[in-house]
């Protein structure tokens, strides 16, 4: 490379055009081309251009990716550096073997500009459609797509190494291998990175819920539900002061969350495994709390699910046992859960219990704290996990519930809601221990069949039958016709899932705590007891 004698020319050659030139030289490597190898005896100066180079396309990449709002996450940046630091190991591995160890940085730099400009024209598009054969239940193509991605660099790699040793075609291969080994080790050591999936943003729900209403203001919050709309209150029987530390409780979430997903086990080989994870929204009312606990321990006994049940639960005599039921929590414990299981093979379980709006909106609540609302919009965010579970299972208890069915429904998702969009559900309040969906489908329905679709069968037929009684001495009453999306994919996993199960006897209901109406059975019922059949 020519020097100038001027200093300006000293000043900018050695850094600006080497970079150019390797990242030309990056660019036929990516497209599966030797390097020119004019740039080997690029310095520090270009390795270093080129971090800040594959920050910069990284921010560009991600943000394009990740939907608004979003805030930048620090993480990604910690990411990247150890991408880059992986790279320049591989470009002295590579320079080692080919005894050629003074072009260390010009060979780290050439893989570097590769890595990014992969990233961007080969991974980036192909893990996108990967994500769209997958939407569509196409696995093994979703499969073969995300393969040719990775074996798209080792090609790369042992291009730039026959480069290097062109004379034996062996020790490329030999060198291609140990330096695929270390720089793609950053797919599966490093959080969250494949070729430029560098978790730079997060959505700002994901937020913790203080930081986000620190200014008081719920702009980057889900819509919220109106707690007294349509006789879905959700009254609050707690009282005007909570039993309770709210900034305590707050500053306690990661640590009992990390505590309960700690206890997580690991999946059972050889068969189709179940995952959970319990939700009990409303704090106000004890009801949920006797949902959310006697499911997992249906699902624990019953669904040989012990172990891999996360509950998150709002209620104040478990804010120092149990974590919140909030949004950031359940985005949290999908995530872990998508790290435990087999993506492709085991199943995952959301069974959602509260309040819901006719705006379709979950109520989330445990007074006074600033909890996020949760709409269906939310829970397919919370979905979106790195890997990708492909079989779910949505179960929404909630007034209105049918309105989150288009959200979350696919090929490979059975989405059950307790009404229809426009219609509400009863049994919450201090005089029920379990909804009357909650009671039909966990406790009667599931107790005589492993199957979920036929449970809901059961099910909505109880619910109807204890509707149709209710309707004779209130004819203006309305049936909430409970509801099912469903397909012959995801009917057939749980099929062969179900087949699997030993058997188990049926689990006794028991409340955690016992509903008002049971209290008052010894003694006159209050005039200000409260009730609300309508959620």
């Amino acid at each position: 490379m020519h020097v100038d004698a001027s200093a300006h020319s000293r000043a900018d050659a050695p850094i600006v055009k080497p970079t150019l030139q390797t990242l030309a030289d990056g660019l036929r490597a990516a497209l599966l081309r030797t390097p020119r190898g004019s740039v080997l005896r690029a310095g520090a100066g270009v390795f270093i251009a080129l971090v800040a180079t594959y920050l910069f396309t990284s921010l560009l990449v991600d943000g394009f990716d990740t939907p608004s709002p979003w805030r930048f996450d620090s993480g990604g940046v910690l990411v990247v550096l150890g991408d880059a630091l992986l790279t320049l190991i591989a470009g002295w591995l590579l320079a080692r073997l080919a005894q050629r160890e003074e072009v260390t940085l010009g060979v780290a730099s050439t893989l570097l500009a590769a890595n990014i400009l992969v990233a961007v024209l080969i991974n980036w598009p192909l893990r996108h459609l990967a994500d769209l054969l997958h939407a569509h239940s196409q696995t093994a193509l979703a499969l073969l797509v995300a393969l040719i991605g990775q074996a798209w660099w080792f090609f790369v790699l042992l291009v730039v190494a026959h480069g290097l040793i062109p004379r034996s075609f062996a020790r490329a291969v030999v060198a291609a291998v140990l330096g695929y080994a270390v720089s793609a080790a950053s797919w599966w050591y490093l959080p969250s990175v494949s070729m430029l999936d560098t978790a730079m943003y997060a959505p700002v729900a994901a937020e913790d819920a203080t930081a986000a209403s620190v200014d008081g203001t719920d702009d980057a919050q889900p819509t919220n539900a109106d707690p007294n709309e349509d006789d879905d209150s959700g009254e609050s029987e707690v009282g005007a002061a909570p039993s309770f530390d709210p900034e305590q409780v707050m500053y306690d979430q990661p640590a009992l969350l990390d505590a309960a997903l700690a206890q997580l086990a690991p999946r059972t080989p050889g068969k189709i495994n179940l995952y959970a994870v319990i939700f009990a929204g409303d704090g106000s009312q004890d009801v949920f709390r006797n949902e959310a606990e006697y499911a997992q321990a249906l699902f624990e006994r019953r669904f040989d699910a012990k172990g891999h049940v996360v509950v998150l639960e709002n209620n104040p005599a478990t804010v120092a046992t149990r974590p919140l039921a909030s949004w950031t929590n359940l985005q949290r414990s999908l995530q872990a859960i998508a790290q435990k299981m087999d993506p492709a093979q085991d199943i995952v379980l959301l069974y959602l219990t509260t309040h819901g709006g006719s705006d379709h909106v979950l109520l989330v609540d445990l007074d006074p704290l600033p909890l996020n609302q949760i709409a269906p919009e939310d829970v397919a965010d919370a979905f979106k996990t790195t890997p990708a579970m492909r079989w779910k299972v949505v179960i929404v208890n909630a007034c209105y519930s049918g309105g989150f069915i288009d959200a979350l429904r696919d090929d490979s998702t059975l989405v059950v809601t307790s009404a229809r969009s426009d219609r509400t559900s009863f049994g919450c309040g201090t005089d029920s221990d379990l909804t009357w969906f909650g009671k039909a489908l966990l406790v009667d329905a599931l107790n005589q069949t492993t199957s979920l679709p036929a449970a809901f069968a059961i099910a909505r037929e109880e619910v109807a039958k204890r509707e149709a009684e209710d309707a004779k001495t209130d004819p203006e009453l309305l049936h909430s016709e409970p509801q099912i999306a469903t397909s012959a994919s995801i009917e057939a996993r749980l099929a062969r899932w179900s087949a699997g199960l030993p058997q188990q006897p049926a689990v006794q209901f028991t409340p955690a705590i016992a509903s008002a109406n049971a209290k008052a059975q010894d003694a006159p019922r209050s005039a200000n007891t409260t009730t609300d059949s309508s959620r």
